[in-house]
């Protein structure tokens, strides 16, 4: 198993700790959703398939908050 994890944080000026969801990606597919607690979201998964996937975590936004994606971190799962 592998657990991704996104901190979400406010850009200055801003404030606060973000809320809500991050989805975590690996290229265009879903691989599920975490919850922020304390501005951490972190999803375990066990489903990739040997080769390399591009990974990205998307954050969902909130009534305070923008929607923001991570840039891409390659993961390369050998036999």
């Amino acid at each position: 198993p592998v657990t991704l994890t996104a901190t979400v944080t406010a850009v200055a000026p801003g404030a606060g700790t973000p809320t809500g969801t991050v989805s975590f990606f690996d290229g265009a597919t879903l691989l599920g959703t975490g919850t922020l607690s304390g501005g951490v979201a972190t999803f375990t998964t066990s489903t990739l398939a040997i080769g390399t996937h591009p990974l990205t975590a998307v954050y969902n936004g909130s009534g305070n908050f923008n929607t923001s994606t991570s840039p891409i971190h390659t993961q390369t799962v050998t036999p």
